[in-house]
Protein backbone atom coordinates (compact mmCIF):
# COMPACT_ATOMS: atom_id res chain seq x y z
CA UNK A 1 0.00 0.00 0.00
CA UNK A 2 1.24 3.48 -1.10
CA UNK A 3 0.41 5.96 1.47
CA UNK A 4 1.44 9.80 2.75
CA UNK A 5 1.61 8.67 6.33
CA UNK A 6 -1.12 11.09 7.76
CA UNK A 7 -3.38 9.18 5.45
CA UNK A 8 -1.87 5.82 6.06
CA UNK A 9 -4.22 3.00 5.97
CA UNK A 10 -4.15 -0.43 6.96
CA UNK A 11 -4.34 -2.79 3.86
CA UNK A 12 -5.39 -6.50 5.44
CA UNK A 13 -8.38 -3.90 7.34
CA UNK A 14 -9.45 -2.25 4.18
CA UNK A 15 -9.54 -5.35 2.61
CA UNK A 16 -10.92 -7.39 5.05
CA UNK A 17 -13.62 -4.55 5.43
CA UNK A 18 -14.85 -3.87 1.51
CA UNK A 19 -14.86 -7.79 1.52
CA UNK A 20 -17.50 -8.28 4.30
CA UNK A 21 -19.43 -5.01 3.64
CA UNK A 22 -19.14 -5.58 -0.49
CA UNK A 23 -18.33 -2.51 -1.28
CA UNK A 24 -15.73 -4.16 -4.31
CA UNK A 25 -16.81 -7.07 -5.77
CA UNK A 26 -12.74 -7.60 -7.30
CA UNK A 27 -9.74 -8.77 -5.40
CA UNK A 28 -8.03 -6.13 -4.30
CA UNK A 29 -3.84 -5.92 -5.16
CA UNK A 30 -2.93 -2.12 -4.45
CA UNK A 31 -4.50 0.95 -2.13
CA UNK A 32 -3.18 4.32 -2.69
CA UNK A 33 -3.91 6.69 -0.14
CA UNK A 34 -3.73 10.72 -0.10
CA UNK A 35 -5.34 13.87 0.98
CA UNK A 36 -9.46 14.17 -0.02
CA UNK A 37 -9.85 17.28 1.30
CA UNK A 38 -7.41 20.31 0.46
CA UNK A 39 -6.02 21.65 3.77
CA UNK A 40 -8.06 23.94 6.08
CA UNK A 41 -11.28 22.18 4.67
CA UNK A 42 -11.96 19.90 7.26
CA UNK A 43 -11.95 20.42 11.27
CA UNK A 44 -13.73 17.82 12.63
CA UNK A 45 -12.10 14.45 10.63
CA UNK A 46 -9.65 12.91 8.36
CA UNK A 47 -10.86 12.60 4.97
CA UNK A 48 -8.94 10.00 3.01
CA UNK A 49 -8.77 9.59 -1.31
CA UNK A 50 -8.09 5.86 -1.60
CA UNK A 51 -7.23 4.52 -5.19
CA UNK A 52 -8.37 1.04 -5.57
CA UNK A 53 -6.44 -1.24 -7.79
CA UNK A 54 -7.21 -4.89 -8.42
CA UNK A 55 -8.80 -7.93 -10.75
CA UNK A 56 -11.35 -10.12 -11.59
CA UNK A 57 -11.35 -13.23 -9.56
CA UNK A 58 -11.11 -16.01 -11.47
CA UNK A 59 -8.45 -18.69 -12.82
CA UNK A 60 -7.44 -17.72 -16.14
CA UNK A 61 -4.78 -15.03 -16.17
CA UNK A 62 -5.79 -13.97 -19.12
CA UNK A 63 -9.65 -13.18 -18.45
CA UNK A 64 -9.03 -11.25 -15.35
CA UNK A 65 -10.10 -7.49 -16.07
CA UNK A 66 -8.31 -4.39 -14.29
CA UNK A 67 -10.25 -2.44 -11.66
CA UNK A 68 -9.82 1.55 -10.39
CA UNK A 69 -12.09 2.55 -7.96
CA UNK A 70 -11.48 5.48 -6.05
CA UNK A 71 -13.03 6.10 -2.78
CA UNK A 72 -13.39 8.96 0.16
CA UNK A 73 -13.09 7.94 3.61
CA UNK A 74 -13.52 9.65 6.91
CA UNK A 75 -11.67 8.68 9.91
CA UNK A 76 -11.42 10.15 13.45
CA UNK A 77 -9.32 12.64 14.22
CA UNK A 78 -5.93 11.20 16.01
CA UNK A 79 -5.54 13.98 18.70
CA UNK A 80 -7.72 12.56 21.21
CA UNK A 81 -7.61 16.11 22.98
CA UNK A 82 -8.75 17.67 20.00
CA UNK A 83 -11.02 15.07 19.93
CA UNK A 84 -12.62 15.62 23.30
CA UNK A 85 -12.39 19.45 23.34
CA UNK A 86 -13.78 20.01 19.96
CA UNK A 87 -16.35 17.55 20.58
CA UNK A 88 -15.39 15.05 17.70
CA UNK A 89 -16.74 11.85 18.95
CA UNK A 90 -20.31 13.25 19.27
CA UNK A 91 -19.68 15.17 15.30
CA UNK A 92 -18.86 11.61 13.83
CA UNK A 93 -21.32 9.34 15.50
CA UNK A 94 -24.05 11.89 14.47
CA UNK A 95 -22.82 11.32 10.93
CA UNK A 96 -22.57 7.71 10.74
CA UNK A 97 -26.06 7.60 12.25
CA UNK A 98 -27.77 10.30 9.55
CA UNK A 99 -26.02 8.33 6.77
CA UNK A 100 -27.43 4.96 8.23
CA UNK A 101 -30.44 6.19 9.60
CA UNK A 102 -31.92 10.01 7.73
CA UNK A 103 -30.33 9.69 4.58
CA UNK A 104 -31.92 5.90 3.41
CA UNK A 105 -35.24 7.31 4.64
CA UNK A 106 -35.34 10.73 2.82
CA UNK A 107 -33.83 9.34 -0.38
CA UNK A 108 -36.97 7.45 -0.53
CA UNK A 109 -39.11 10.57 -1.27
CA UNK A 110 -36.30 11.80 -3.63
CA UNK A 111 -36.24 11.09 -7.36
CA UNK A 112 -32.39 10.85 -7.12
CA UNK A 113 -30.21 11.81 -3.88
CA UNK A 114 -28.70 14.95 -3.42
CA UNK A 115 -25.87 13.29 -1.25
CA UNK A 116 -23.19 10.98 -1.94
CA UNK A 117 -23.10 7.25 -1.81
CA UNK A 118 -22.18 5.67 1.05
CA UNK A 119 -20.89 2.44 1.16
CA UNK A 120 -20.61 2.15 4.78
CA UNK A 121 -20.79 3.96 8.08
CA UNK A 122 -19.98 2.32 11.32
CA UNK A 123 -16.85 0.62 12.87
CA UNK A 124 -13.79 -1.33 11.38
CA UNK A 125 -10.98 -2.78 13.54
CA UNK A 126 -9.61 0.52 13.39
CA UNK A 127 -12.14 2.14 15.02
CA UNK A 128 -15.06 4.68 13.46
CA UNK A 129 -15.33 4.70 9.75
CA UNK A 130 -17.31 6.13 6.75
CA UNK A 131 -16.73 5.25 3.15
CA UNK A 132 -17.79 7.54 0.53
CA UNK A 133 -18.17 7.58 -3.06
CA UNK A 134 -15.17 10.50 -4.17
CA UNK A 135 -17.51 12.89 -6.04
CA UNK A 136 -14.47 14.26 -7.64
CA UNK A 137 -14.17 11.58 -10.32
CA UNK A 138 -17.42 12.09 -11.48
CA UNK A 139 -17.09 15.27 -12.37
CA UNK A 140 -18.10 16.96 -9.04
CA UNK A 141 -15.78 20.46 -7.77
CA UNK A 142 -15.71 22.79 -5.04
CA UNK A 143 -16.24 26.30 -5.89
CA UNK A 144 -13.85 28.96 -4.74
CA UNK A 145 -15.03 30.35 -1.31
CA UNK A 146 -13.58 33.64 -1.35
CA UNK A 147 -15.20 34.74 -3.96
CA UNK A 148 -18.72 33.82 -2.77
CA UNK A 149 -21.05 31.94 -4.96
CA UNK A 150 -22.58 33.28 -7.96
CA UNK A 151 -26.33 33.91 -8.22
CA UNK A 152 -26.67 30.18 -10.51
CA UNK A 153 -25.09 28.83 -8.09
CA UNK A 154 -27.34 29.77 -5.18
CA UNK A 155 -30.53 29.21 -7.09
CA UNK A 156 -28.99 25.14 -7.77
CA UNK A 157 -28.41 25.07 -4.06
CA UNK A 158 -31.76 26.33 -2.58
CA UNK A 159 -33.44 23.97 -5.49
CA UNK A 160 -32.15 21.06 -3.82
CA UNK A 161 -32.34 22.01 -0.26
CA UNK A 162 -35.97 22.28 -1.00
CA UNK A 163 -36.05 18.70 -2.26
CA UNK A 164 -34.06 18.05 0.76
CA UNK A 165 -36.98 19.64 3.28
CA UNK A 166 -39.82 18.21 1.40
CA UNK A 167 -38.32 14.76 1.67
CA UNK A 168 -38.72 15.23 4.97
CA UNK A 169 -42.09 16.63 4.84
CA UNK A 170 -43.16 13.56 3.03
CA UNK A 171 -41.41 11.40 5.58
CA UNK A 172 -43.43 13.12 8.53
CA UNK A 173 -46.48 13.13 6.67
CA UNK A 174 -46.82 9.83 5.44
CA UNK A 175 -44.89 7.44 7.91
CA UNK A 176 -45.09 9.59 11.18
CA UNK A 177 -43.92 6.41 13.26
CA UNK A 178 -40.60 6.15 11.27
CA UNK A 179 -40.04 9.78 10.52
CA UNK A 180 -39.99 10.11 14.26
CA UNK A 181 -37.91 7.06 15.55
CA UNK A 182 -35.30 7.75 12.92
CA UNK A 183 -35.04 11.74 14.46
CA UNK A 184 -34.41 10.07 17.36
CA UNK A 185 -31.23 7.93 16.11
CA UNK A 186 -29.78 11.72 15.76
CA UNK A 187 -28.51 14.66 18.57
CA UNK A 188 -28.25 18.06 18.88
CA UNK A 189 -24.42 18.67 19.27
CA UNK A 190 -24.09 22.44 18.87
CA UNK A 191 -26.67 23.80 20.67
CA UNK A 192 -27.73 21.25 23.70
CA UNK A 193 -26.83 21.81 26.96
CA UNK A 194 -23.42 19.17 26.55
CA UNK A 195 -21.42 21.81 24.43
CA UNK A 196 -23.38 25.07 25.55
CA UNK A 197 -20.10 25.81 27.09
CA UNK A 198 -17.88 25.37 24.42
CA UNK A 199 -19.95 26.02 21.77
CA UNK A 200 -21.11 29.82 23.63
CA UNK A 201 -17.32 30.88 24.48
CA UNK A 202 -16.52 29.76 20.73
CA UNK A 203 -19.55 32.27 19.34
CA UNK A 204 -18.25 35.06 21.50
CA UNK A 205 -14.97 34.60 20.89
CA UNK A 206 -15.63 35.19 16.88
CA UNK A 207 -18.08 38.45 18.12
CA UNK A 208 -15.45 39.69 19.68
CA UNK A 209 -12.88 39.32 17.15
CA UNK A 210 -15.53 40.43 14.73
CA UNK A 211 -16.03 43.78 17.25
CA UNK A 212 -12.05 44.64 16.93
CA UNK A 213 -12.18 44.31 13.16
CA UNK A 214 -15.18 46.62 12.57
CA UNK A 215 -13.64 49.20 15.71
CA UNK A 216 -10.31 48.78 13.60
CA UNK A 217 -12.02 49.69 9.80
CA UNK A 218 -14.05 52.43 11.60
CA UNK A 219 -12.54 55.14 10.03
CA UNK A 220 -15.04 57.39 9.07
CA UNK A 221 -17.71 56.53 11.79
CA UNK A 222 -19.97 55.05 9.31
CA UNK A 223 -19.75 51.65 12.17
CA UNK A 224 -19.87 53.36 15.23
CA UNK A 225 -23.26 52.61 15.66
CA UNK A 226 -23.67 49.25 13.84
CA UNK A 227 -20.39 48.02 16.73
CA UNK A 228 -23.15 49.75 19.64
CA UNK A 229 -25.57 47.50 18.93
CA UNK A 230 -23.32 44.25 18.06
CA UNK A 231 -22.08 44.99 21.83
CA UNK A 232 -25.32 44.90 22.86
CA UNK A 233 -26.15 41.58 21.37
CA UNK A 234 -22.58 39.94 21.96
CA UNK A 235 -23.40 37.91 25.14
CA UNK A 236 -26.97 37.03 24.43
CA UNK A 237 -26.76 35.60 20.73
CA UNK A 238 -25.66 32.04 21.46
CA UNK A 239 -28.25 31.60 23.99
CA UNK A 240 -30.91 33.22 21.63
CA UNK A 241 -30.01 31.00 18.78
CA UNK A 242 -29.90 27.95 21.17
CA UNK A 243 -33.80 28.71 21.96
CA UNK A 244 -34.60 29.24 18.32
CA UNK A 245 -33.56 25.94 16.79
CA UNK A 246 -34.12 23.38 20.19
CA UNK A 247 -37.77 25.00 21.08
CA UNK A 248 -38.67 25.74 17.02
CA UNK A 249 -42.24 25.07 16.04
CA UNK A 250 -43.08 21.31 15.57
CA UNK A 251 -45.50 21.61 12.27
CA UNK A 252 -42.76 23.71 10.52
CA UNK A 253 -39.62 21.53 11.65
CA UNK A 254 -37.47 19.46 8.99
CA UNK A 255 -34.83 17.21 9.03
CA UNK A 256 -31.94 20.13 8.41
CA UNK A 257 -28.43 19.91 7.19
CA UNK A 258 -27.52 22.06 9.86
CA UNK A 259 -23.94 23.25 8.37
CA UNK A 260 -24.50 23.76 4.99
CA UNK A 261 -21.85 25.78 3.55
CA UNK A 262 -19.66 26.30 0.66
CA UNK A 263 -17.38 23.57 1.98
CA UNK A 264 -19.76 20.99 2.10
CA UNK A 265 -21.20 21.63 -1.29
CA UNK A 266 -20.01 20.40 -4.86
CA UNK A 267 -21.12 21.39 -8.11
CA UNK A 268 -21.14 20.11 -11.66
CA UNK A 269 -20.64 22.06 -14.29
CA UNK A 270 -21.33 22.34 -18.00
CA UNK A 271 -19.97 24.25 -20.80
CA UNK A 272 -22.69 25.58 -23.97
CA UNK A 273 -21.66 28.38 -26.25
CA UNK A 274 -24.11 31.38 -25.83
CA UNK A 275 -24.64 33.35 -28.60
CA UNK A 276 -25.10 37.17 -28.20
CA UNK A 277 -26.08 40.08 -29.63
CA UNK A 278 -23.81 42.99 -30.01
CA UNK A 279 -24.32 46.67 -31.78
CA UNK A 280 -22.40 48.52 -33.42
CA UNK A 281 -21.72 52.21 -33.86
CA UNK A 282 -23.47 52.40 -37.00
CA UNK A 283 -26.49 50.55 -35.53
CA UNK A 284 -25.96 47.15 -37.43
CA UNK A 285 -25.54 44.09 -35.35
CA UNK A 286 -23.41 40.82 -35.31
CA UNK A 287 -23.57 38.12 -33.52
CA UNK A 288 -20.72 36.46 -31.49
CA UNK A 289 -20.47 33.15 -29.22
CA UNK A 290 -19.15 32.71 -25.73
CA UNK A 291 -18.47 29.57 -23.83
CA UNK A 292 -20.52 29.79 -20.65
CA UNK A 293 -19.81 27.75 -17.64
CA UNK A 294 -23.14 26.61 -16.07
CA UNK A 295 -23.47 24.43 -12.67
CA UNK A 296 -26.08 21.49 -13.57
CA UNK A 297 -25.66 19.82 -10.32
CA UNK A 298 -24.98 19.63 -6.40
CA UNK A 299 -24.44 17.21 -3.59
CA UNK A 300 -24.08 17.83 0.30
CA UNK A 301 -21.83 15.96 2.31
CA UNK A 302 -20.63 16.25 5.48
CA UNK A 303 -24.16 15.51 8.05
CA UNK A 304 -22.35 15.81 11.68
CA UNK A 305 -24.67 18.40 12.10
CA UNK A 306 -27.98 17.47 10.49
CA UNK A 307 -30.80 18.61 13.44
CA UNK A 308 -34.53 18.51 13.27
CA UNK A 309 -35.80 22.42 13.00
CA UNK A 310 -36.90 25.53 10.83
CA UNK A 311 -35.90 24.86 7.22
CA UNK A 312 -34.90 28.20 7.82
CA UNK A 313 -32.14 27.98 9.47
CA UNK A 314 -30.82 25.73 6.87
CA UNK A 315 -31.21 28.79 4.27
CA UNK A 316 -29.89 31.42 6.36
CA UNK A 317 -26.66 29.62 7.28
CA UNK A 318 -25.84 28.49 3.45
CA UNK A 319 -27.13 32.52 2.43
CA UNK A 320 -24.86 33.87 5.14
CA UNK A 321 -21.84 31.84 5.08
CA UNK A 322 -21.49 31.44 0.93
CA UNK A 323 -22.21 34.53 -0.45
CA UNK A 324 -21.54 38.46 -0.34
CA UNK A 325 -23.54 41.51 0.61
CA UNK A 326 -24.08 42.34 -3.41
CA UNK A 327 -25.81 39.09 -4.00
CA UNK A 328 -28.08 38.96 -0.57
CA UNK A 329 -29.06 42.58 -0.91
CA UNK A 330 -30.15 42.01 -5.20
CA UNK A 331 -32.01 38.72 -4.60
CA UNK A 332 -32.69 37.57 -1.28
CA UNK A 333 -36.40 37.25 -1.61
CA UNK A 334 -35.88 35.47 -5.05
CA UNK A 335 -33.90 32.75 -3.45
CA UNK A 336 -36.70 32.37 -1.26
CA UNK A 337 -39.54 32.28 -3.86
CA UNK A 338 -36.95 29.42 -5.88
CA UNK A 339 -36.83 27.66 -2.58
CA UNK A 340 -40.27 27.88 -2.08
CA UNK A 341 -41.59 26.41 -5.78
CA UNK A 342 -38.90 23.93 -5.67
CA UNK A 343 -40.56 23.20 -2.14
CA UNK A 344 -43.70 23.30 -3.57
CA UNK A 345 -42.91 20.97 -7.03
CA UNK A 346 -41.47 18.40 -4.72
CA UNK A 347 -44.37 17.99 -2.21
CA UNK A 348 -46.97 17.69 -5.45
CA UNK A 349 -44.75 14.87 -6.52
CA UNK A 350 -45.05 13.16 -2.87
CA UNK A 351 -49.31 14.18 -2.68
CA UNK A 352 -50.31 13.81 -5.56
CA UNK A 353 -53.33 11.54 -4.64
CA UNK A 354 -54.00 13.77 -1.67
CA UNK A 355 -54.60 17.24 -3.02
CA UNK A 356 -56.45 18.45 0.82
CA UNK A 357 -53.30 17.34 2.30
CA UNK A 358 -51.48 18.32 -0.28
CA UNK A 359 -53.16 22.16 0.35
CA UNK A 360 -52.60 22.13 3.78
CA UNK A 361 -48.63 21.81 3.47
CA UNK A 362 -48.79 24.18 0.88
CA UNK A 363 -50.75 26.23 3.73
CA UNK A 364 -48.41 25.71 6.35
CA UNK A 365 -45.19 26.45 3.95
CA UNK A 366 -46.05 29.27 2.34
CA UNK A 367 -43.83 31.86 0.31
CA UNK A 368 -45.15 34.25 2.90
CA UNK A 369 -44.84 31.81 6.30
CA UNK A 370 -41.10 30.87 4.84
CA UNK A 371 -40.22 34.57 4.60
CA UNK A 372 -41.50 35.76 7.70
CA UNK A 373 -39.42 33.15 9.44
CA UNK A 374 -36.54 33.83 7.45
CA UNK A 375 -36.54 37.54 8.90
CA UNK A 376 -37.57 36.40 12.00
CA UNK A 377 -34.27 34.41 12.88
CA UNK A 378 -32.12 36.73 10.43
CA UNK A 379 -30.07 37.12 13.81
CA UNK A 380 -28.72 33.79 12.89
CA UNK A 381 -27.25 34.42 9.90
CA UNK A 382 -25.39 37.53 11.77
CA UNK A 383 -24.20 35.24 14.43
CA UNK A 384 -23.05 32.20 12.07
CA UNK A 385 -21.66 34.38 9.65
CA UNK A 386 -19.25 35.96 12.26
CA UNK A 387 -18.80 32.33 13.34
CA UNK A 388 -17.53 31.21 9.84
CA UNK A 389 -16.21 33.76 8.24
CA UNK A 390 -12.69 33.15 9.41
CA UNK A 391 -12.73 29.55 7.89
CA UNK A 392 -14.19 31.26 5.21
CA UNK A 393 -11.64 33.65 4.32
CA UNK A 394 -8.53 31.99 5.97
CA UNK A 395 -4.73 32.43 4.39
CA UNK A 396 -3.93 28.92 3.40
CA UNK A 397 -0.35 29.73 4.40
CA UNK A 398 -1.54 31.01 7.91
CA UNK A 399 -3.94 27.94 9.02
CA UNK A 400 -4.00 27.19 12.83
CA UNK A 401 -3.09 24.04 14.38
CA UNK A 402 -5.87 22.87 16.18
CA UNK A 403 -3.76 19.86 17.90
CA UNK A 404 -1.21 21.78 19.77
CA UNK A 405 -4.10 24.82 20.32
CA UNK A 406 -6.24 21.69 22.07
CA UNK A 407 -2.79 20.84 24.20
CA UNK A 408 -2.42 24.15 25.41
CA UNK A 409 -5.89 24.73 25.96
CA UNK A 410 -7.63 22.46 28.38
CA UNK A 411 -11.57 24.04 28.57
CA UNK A 412 -13.40 26.04 26.12
CA UNK A 413 -12.86 29.13 27.81
CA UNK A 414 -9.17 29.03 27.38
CA UNK A 415 -9.64 29.19 23.58
CA UNK A 416 -8.50 32.03 21.71
CA UNK A 417 -8.72 32.96 18.05
CA UNK A 418 -4.82 32.23 16.95
CA UNK A 419 -5.91 32.95 13.02
CA UNK A 420 -4.43 35.37 11.03
CA UNK A 421 -7.06 37.37 9.86
CA UNK A 422 -7.29 38.57 5.98
CA UNK A 423 -8.27 41.65 4.19
CA UNK A 424 -11.25 39.19 2.48
CA UNK A 425 -12.39 38.82 5.89
CA UNK A 426 -12.14 42.44 7.32
CA UNK A 427 -14.06 43.77 4.26
CA UNK A 428 -17.23 41.25 4.43
CA UNK A 429 -17.54 41.51 8.09
CA UNK A 430 -17.84 45.61 7.21
CA UNK A 431 -20.15 44.50 4.86
CA UNK A 432 -22.22 42.55 7.16
CA UNK A 433 -22.39 45.01 10.08
CA UNK A 434 -23.38 47.67 7.76
CA UNK A 435 -26.27 45.33 6.19
CA UNK A 436 -27.84 44.47 9.58
CA UNK A 437 -27.50 47.97 10.42
CA UNK A 438 -28.78 49.19 7.51
CA UNK A 439 -31.59 47.05 6.94
CA UNK A 440 -32.54 47.79 10.43
CA UNK A 441 -32.21 44.02 11.66
CA UNK A 442 -29.87 45.20 14.64
CA UNK A 443 -32.99 47.69 15.77
CA UNK A 444 -35.18 45.02 15.61
CA UNK A 445 -33.80 42.82 17.37
CA UNK A 446 -33.02 44.37 20.27
CA UNK A 447 -36.56 45.98 20.46
CA UNK A 448 -38.22 42.10 20.33
CA UNK A 449 -35.46 40.83 22.95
Amino acid sequence: MACDNEYEENFENLRKLFSVKNIVSFKINRVKCSAGSSSGDNYMSVVKRLQIQGYSDCDDQNDKDEYILSLIIKRQIPSLSRRQLYRCDEAFCNEINAYNHIVPLLEQYMTDTIFPKCYYAGHDDMGEIIVLEDLKEIGYRMQNRLTGLELNCCELVMKQLAKLHAASIAAKQLDNKMFRDKCKQINEIVYCQEAEEFYKNILDTSIQESLNSLRASNVDDCLTEPIRLIEKLQYKLFSQIQNCITNSSDHMNVMCHGDLWVNNIMFTTSFANITTAATKIDTTSHESNHLYCSPCSVKFFDLQAMRYTSPVFDILHFIYTSTKRDLRELYTKHLLEIYYLALSANLEKQFVHSIAELDAIRSTFSLRNITDEYYKHVLYGLAISMWILPAVTFDPNNIPNLDMISEMNKSAKEIKCTQKLTPEYHSRLKDLALEFYQNGYLNFLLNND
